[in-house]
Order: structure tokens, then sequence, then C-alpha cells
């Protein structure tokens, strides 16, 4: 699915979201996963994985906002971009 936003000014605030969703579901997710450590149901474990299912839908907001603000995403540290006038001229 390919969404585009637009706007700088949105595309700055779902960033911003994104990073604010980000930090709060890992905060209660660490806080809630150390309080119930020991006793934890089968509900407080479906709700780790809900708070888990939240930091990643804020990680895709974040990438949203890149790509729209025109932020390059590398996936590979130093990958070299593909010339095609180099393989011609061999």
């Amino acid at each position: 699915m390919r969404i585009q936003l637009r706007s700088r000014t949105g595309s700055i605030v779902v960033g911003i979201l994104g990073v604010v969703y980000a930090v709060a579901a890992a905060a209660i997710l660490v806080l809630y996963v150390v309080e119930t450590w020991a006793a934890a149901s089968l509900i407080d474990r479906a709700l780790q994985l809900a708070l888990a299912g939240v930091i990643v839908i804020s990680a895709w907001f974040m990438i949203i906002a890149a790509r729209s603000l025109g932020i390059p995403l590398s996936r590979r540290r130093g990958a070299r971009p593909h010339r095609a006038g180099a393989a011609a001229s061999s």
C-alpha cells in the first residue's frame, strides 16, 4: 500500500506522531512486562502483543513521513548506486 502526503506540514506531523507513539508504547510495554513478569495471564500477553503492534505501526508512520519528506531510506549501509553507463562501456 502506497500512501502519499501532499503537505510538508502533514508529513512532519505524521512523523512526530510516529515518534511519540513509538516512545510511549515502548515505555508502557517495558513497564508492563517488568510489573507482570512472573504472574502474567493470557490477557496480559495479548495486551503486550498489542503494544508491540503499536510500535510497529508507529514505525510505519515514520517511514511514510520520511518518504513524503524525501528523506532517503537506505536498506544497506555502504551500498553504491547502480550506474548503467559504467556497465555499458566495459
